[in-house]
């Protein structure tokens, strides 16, 4: 610890409090030591910090979809450059969430709490609060505001047939949003996927038993987005030619094949909410915003009927 003091040109005291997240550091302080820290690879002696200190220096990480990487990694990286563990809690079926509640298996072994695109019901919020640890959530509503992003797009380019694809633990509600917009979402345009590049394979087969193509489709996952694209370009339809395809995330596999995305800055966000989280744990509050989402227009999508009417039969 001393030899991070001398190289940060703080107090070994500054640099004990910087690395365990404590009061009496400002926050320019406190991630700068940290970097400083990282850069000789060195590591806080967690179990002596917990007995002195009560804590564990793990926090637990709970998502129902894996898919929305971006938001996860930026949670992971900027936890464990805290220097705190992470322990990771997949909710993807209804199943596996109401064990979770039911066993609450985080009791005792974590400082806080992060729930990433889990929506929570007034009871699975009531089961974290009783642990009596900060808990900080990245809500799907963000999800709002991307999907008129979207829809403004494609309206401005002459879209109005367009399938909603959810992922995840969504609510199918989202295509009334879309219609409120001005576009035309049929019942059978609206469909769901596994958060998985072959989900988005598969969807294509449900759409192509339809009595035509829409012209546009929204995917709220990144990879469905990319497995649309793929399957689409494999079956000898044009992208966007045939159908343009926005994408609610921009994962790095589907910003090389140049799918247009409504990118929320994702790993930003993730980043955002554990600095809010350990801000929490030093009984502090972070007033700050979580970043925007944005629209990036790639080559995934251009005007509707560049091609002809989009029928199945081609």
């Amino acid at each position: 610890m001393s030899d991070v003091a001398r190289a940060a040109g703080v107090s070994a005291a500054t640099v004990s409090r910087a690395l365990r997240g404590e009061p009496g550091v400002s926050e320019a302080t406190r991630r700068y030591v940290t970097e400083v820290a990282k850069k000789m690879r060195y590591a806080i002696a967690r179990d002596a910090s917990s007995l002195a200190g009560g804590r564990r220096y793990a926090i637990a990480v709970l998502t129902a979809d894996v898919g929305r990487g971006d938001l996860l990694a930026g949670a992971e990286g900027a936890l464990r450059q805290a220097g705190y563990d992470v322990l990771l809690y997949v909710l993807r079926d209804d199943d596996t969430r109401a064990r979770f509640f039911e066993e609450l298996p985080l009791a005792r072994r974590v400082d806080g709490v992060l729930a990433l695109s889990v929506n929570l019901t007034d009871a699975e919020d009531a089961a974290l609060t009783s642990l009596d640890v900060p808990v900080v959530a990245v809500w799907d509503d963000d999800l709002r505001e991307a999907l008129r992003l979207a829809a403004d797009h494609l309206l401005g380019l002459g879209h109005r047939d367009v399938a909603l694809v959810l992922a995840g633990d969504i609510d199918e509600s989202y295509d009334e949003l879309l219609v409120a917009e001005g576009l035309s979402v049929r019942p059978e345009w609206t469909l769901w996927s596994s958060s998985t590049v072959a989900g988005g394979e598969q969807v294509v087969d449900a759409l192509l038993d339809g009595e035509r193509l829409p012209t546009a489709v929204v995917s709220t996952s990144g990879e469905v987005a990319l497995g649309l694209f793929l399957r689409l370009r494999r079956d000898g339809r044009d992208v966007p030619g045939d159908v343009s395809i926005v994408s609610l995330e921009g994962p790095d596999l589907a910003r090389a094949v140049g799918i247009t995305a409504v990118e929320g800055a994702w790993r930003e966000r993730g980043e955002h909410a554990v600095d809010v989280l350990l801000a929490r744990l030093r009984g502090e509050e972070d007033q700050t915003e979580p970043p925007s989402v944005r629209l990036v227009v790639r080559d995934s999508t251009g005007p509707a009927g560049v091609h002809g009417s989009g029928d199945t039969d081609g």
